[in-house]
């Protein structure tokens, strides 16, 4: 059986050592960004190679999985200190409590609807918060219930908008 050839494979030194870089995405403005759990920082990766980064408060907040939202900010998951993140492309963070103790949030997308949704690891649920403004205020937020009827499922295919 012939061999394929062995594609490139390019490394980028993004941190100090045990910051443990972890979830990464693509975000809205060309560059890659990615949580450090470790760390508690969220950083961005230009395709120059630059690196930046910033502090998530707390930094034991362990900042695990990273999406792009619908409003074109970055929102992640802090396992550690049960929010859900969110950062703006010029380096805003803010940080959202979830209604359930030690729910334990960690993955994350942009569903159809235009809202985030999120695991609750600890508390065997799906969360929901829809970002209808970057201010706190204007955020609402709610957890899918479970072991109760299913909210309707929105028509529109996953990744249209």
């Amino acid at each position: 059986m012939p061999s394929s050839p062995t594609p490139p494979i390019a490394e980028f030194r993004v941190s100090g050592s045990d910051a443990g870089p972890y979830g990464i995405t693509c975000g809205p403005d060309g560059a890659l960004w990615f949580t450090m759990v470790h760390d508690g920082r969220i950083g961005r990766l230009t395709p120059d190679g630059d690196v930046t980064s910033y502090q998530v408060d707390p930094a034991a907040s362990g900042p695990s999985i990273i999406t792009t939202g619908p409003d074109d900010a970055l929102w992640f998951t802090e396992f550690r200190s049960h929010r859900i993140g969110r950062i703006t492309t010029t380096g805003s963070i803010t940080s959202f409590p979830l209604p359930t103790p030690d729910a334990g949030p960690f993955g994350i997308t942009t569903g159809p609807d235009g809202a985030l949704w999120f695991t609750e690891a600890n508390s065997d649920s799906i969360g929901r918060i829809t970002p209808r403004a970057t201010s706190r205020s204007s955020l609402s937020r709610s957890r899918a219930p479970s072991r109760q009827p299913s909210p309707p499922v929105p028509t529109t295919a996953c990744g249209s908008r």
